[in-house]
């Protein structure tokens, strides 16, 4: 199988042979769900020898960072959740030889950019001296100038240590406890309580006083949160979206020249090079902890390792319940998963105009529009009584720096809006989703006011759709909430009580986002067992 090209059938692979063949096989390990982690964890099973066998219930690869085709026109290419990339590890990127594969990305700068109603801008740049110049351009204190600053370093003091620092790198293999982070972090009390306990407002409250740059640089710490602003442990979604080193250029963000989804796909091909066999159109109906699994069809494949790319719930529900401790199930069973995001894919006519633009070449940033912090938290607390409002959105055109995913002359563009929830007080999804479109390109259109003459096409997926089209419980693109109650050593660990059980998915260490982290530490912690005889073939 390994001479399948995955990513010139966009991760449409089909079956490598038929059931009955894969089944009559005894394999090392068995990867349930084809997205990127499970594709990591089965890459680096066969690089180490072992026979390992991804199953994967969709007839594409990539589960939330795949691509697609949902347009008329074919040439549009889409990713319809996973938009840019800051996270995924350049360990990975080296040891499977993605770049061998065709990896490339292209630095988003401006990193952000953010219009205001009176027609002035917050840019931050890859180069500090650039967003220096444009804060006072903008009218901006020189207090504040020193405050985006300070703000932005102490994030980075916090990444370098967690990442960088003496004690190794925090994301590879099990996650370090609070008491042991806090040492890593020097005992400092401000680091501390951003990691662990403050709003992402108290932390731009200590540093900036215009109320535009805390608008601005709000929604880092909410996006993809079911939270608002002002609530607890906000600042840490900012911190874990901090912690990359896009092409040694630190926490930066780019775009996969071809779309987001070609990372699956060469993740893919780095599994099958190494000899692991992918199947796509098998759905697992039930894990068997120490058997193997069955196949929605009835079909029985053994393995006495499985390793679960699926998110919590979905786990769960593939196991017997008296395979699974109580406490773990309990566990499982509270995990949180509400997401209040909305995902817009739109084919352009032409970029729209902002009228805040001012020498800005604003398709080049990740675009951030919001009514400002209250008004999100009040979107976030209509959200809670399940109204929609667009409290903030990030924008994406991948086309201004990559136009392979557009006809000639057109373009892209992808939005991450919130607030919506998935289950609505009022009508529901099938009959309310082009209203709630509607919001979010009414949100920009106070910016570009054009917005709506250019949109050819447009593809709206509220969480409902995202569950049933992608297979996430809750429509949670992060397999459940990044809060700090659900991150660190409270995220879910690879190796579970369940004999022969592991985990991949991004529900576990280190988190969410396209990081490939998860489905190594998954891998190494069975390779780790295998190695000291652990488990039912012990």
């Amino acid at each position: 199988m390994g001479s399948v090209d995955v990513n010139a059938a966009l991760g449409r692979v089909g079956l490598p042979a038929p059931i009955r063949e894969l089944a009559a096989r005894d394999w090392d390990a068995i990867v349930v769900g084809g997205g990127h982690n499970g594709l990591t964890a089965a890459a680096y099973l066969a690089r180490a020898g072992r026979s390992v066998l991804v199953l994967e219930r969709r007839e594409q690869l990539g589960g939330a960072c795949t691509l697609e085709q949902p347009f008329p026109d074919q040439r549009y290419l889409i990713s319809p959740c996973a938009y840019v990339v800051g996270l995924l590890d350049e360990v990975v990127v080296r040891e499977l030889g993605l770049e061998r594969h065709g990896y490339q990305v292209i630095p988003a700068d401006p990193a952000l950019w953010c219009p205001f109603g009176d027609g002035s801008s917050f840019a931050s740049f890859l180069d500090r001296d650039r967003t220096v110049e444009h804060l006072r351009r903008n009218g901006f204190s020189e207090d504040d100038v020193r405050g985006v600053l300070s703000y932005q370093e102490v994030f980075g003091r916090i990444r370098r240590l967690l990442r960088e620092g003496p004690a190794g790198d925090t994301w590879k293999g099990a996650s370090p406890d609070r008491a042991e982070i806090e040492r890593i972090l020097g005992g400092d009390e401000e680091l501390i309580s951003i990691v662990f306990e403050e709003s992402i407002a108290e932390t731009l409250d200590r540093y900036l006083g215009d109320q535009r740059l805390k608008d601005a640089l709000m929604g880092q710490g909410v996006i993809g949160t079911n939270a608002g602003p002002r609530d607890p442990g906000t600042a840490s979604i900012h911190l874990m979206h901090h912690q990359g080193n896009l092409l040694g250029l630190g926490p930066a963000w780019g775009y996969v020249r071809g779309g987001m989804g070609r990372i699956s796909f060469w993740i893919a091909q780095a599994a099958l090079e190494a000899g692991a066999t992918i199947a796509c159109g098998v759905a697992v109906e039930r894990i068997a902890p120490g058997e193997g699994v069955e196949t929605e069809a009835g079909e029985l494949i053994r393995a006495p390792r499985v390793i679960s790319n699926a998110d919590p719930s979905r786990t769960l529900a593939m196991l017997e319940s008296e395979r699974v401790p109580a406490g773990y199930r309990q566990r499982l069973e509270g995990w949180k998963l509400a997401s209040p995001v909305v995902k817009l894919n739109a084919a352009l006519r032409a970029l729209p105009a902002f009228t805040a633009a001012d020498g800005i070449e604003p398709h080049r940033a990740m675009v951030t529009i919001t009514p400002g912090l209250d008004a999100c938290q009040e979107a976030f607390e209509a959200c809670r009584r399940g109204e929609p409002r667009i409290g903030f959105a990030e924008l994406y055109f991948q086309t201004a720096y990559d136009p392979s995913v557009a006809p000639p002359g057109k373009h892209v563009m992808s939005v991450f809006a919130q607030y919506a929830p998935y289950g609505l007080s009022d009508g529901d999804w099938d009959s309310r989703r082009d209203q709630i479109g509607a919001l979010i390109l009414d949100a920009i259109a106070v910016h570009a006011p054009d917005i709506h003459d250019c949109v050819e096409h447009v593809q709206v997926l509220g969480p409902p759709d995202i569950e049933r089209q992608i297979g996430l419980t809750g429509g949670h693109i992060f397999q459940g909430e990044a809060l700090p109650d659900q991150m660190w050593d409270r995220r879910l660990a690879p190796r579970t009580p369940v004999d022969g059980l592991y985990l991949c998915g991004a529900a576990t260490h280190p988190g969410g986002s396209v990081i490939a982290l998860n489905g190594r530490n998954a891998a190494h912690a069975v390779l780790e067992d295998m190695a000291a005889g652990e488990g039912p073939t012990a």
